[in-house]
């Protein structure tokens, strides 16, 4: 039987993107990833309290997701993660396929490891590129006149989601399926599993004691830093040597 990503949130009361934004935007939190089987993804959705609410749109409860992320040409973003600089950046366009909607998002972690994330709603769109208005938005937010105009496509991601969230606590609960990550020349990888991220205001919360429970630990990964490291030999691994082998294939 083919696993579909939506059974896991089937039981749950339906709640609509903004009201579970006005619950839990969470434009800052702490993330923490946890790569399970699809039996396991199975057996901790129903370990989960039946108060939590699962996303639906339009009737829908699984969507696909498809992002850009853009890097200069030395990879100054991806050394950042890579060498666990305290203060680094991410930028990407991510695309809600189903809604047809696109973003520009920045992403920043602070001294704390807090992330920060900032977005700005773009017209649809599936190019590999940065708008006008995009290219203004992110040398604001990272405070780098022209930094913007240097950077170019350098990874592909896509997935399929669910997202749940626990009004209580304000903690946001997402499970992706069939993680791909893709070069701009062609060469991929994919996640072999369902990727489960919580996000949470504080350092841990209910949820991930569910996890742990159920002998789950979080594990180090970026779609985009473990993703281009799985792809490239030539770039450093050492931060996600272990969940490249045991959760990576080619």
């Amino acid at each position: 039987m083919i696993f579909q990503l939506d059974s896991l949130v089937q039981r749950f009361p339906a709640i609509g993107i903004e009201s579970m934004d006005n619950v839990a935007s969470l434009e800052q939190r702490f993330d923490r990833k946890y790569v399970v089987s699809e039996e396991e993804a199975k057996f901790f959705f129903a370990m989960l309290p039946g108060s939590l609410n699962a996303l639906e749109i339009s009737g829908k409860r699984a969507f696909a997701y498809e992002s850009w992320y853009f890097d200069t040409a030395d990879l100054e973003s991806f050394r950042a993660t890579a060498y666990r600089r305290r203060r680094r950046w991410k930028v990407r366009t991510r695309t809600y396929l189903d809604a047809q909607k696109s973003l520009v998002e920045v992403k920043l972690r602070d001294h704390r490891g807090r992330s920060l994330k900032c977005r700005l709603p773009e017209s649809f769109s599936l190019a590999p590129s940065l708008s006008t208005e995009g290219t203004k938005f992110v040398n604001n937010i990272l405070g780098r006149d022209g930094l913007a105009e240097t950077l170019r496509a350098t990874l592909q991601t896509s997935y399929d989601r669910v997202s749940v969230v626990d009004m209580e606590n304000g903690v946001r609960l997402t499970a992706d399926l069939g993680v791909k990550c893709e070069t701009v020349g062609g060469k991929e990888v994919s996640i072999n599993g369902v990727v489960i991220e919580t996000k949470s205001p504080h350092s841990s919360g209910p949820i991930d004691r569910v996890l742990w429970r159920c002998g789950h630990r979080p594990v180090r990964l970026s779609k985009y830093g473990t993703g281009l490291a799985a792809i490239h030999d030539e770039l450093s691994r050492s931060k996600w040597h272990r969940t490249i082998n045991q959760h990576f294939r080619a």
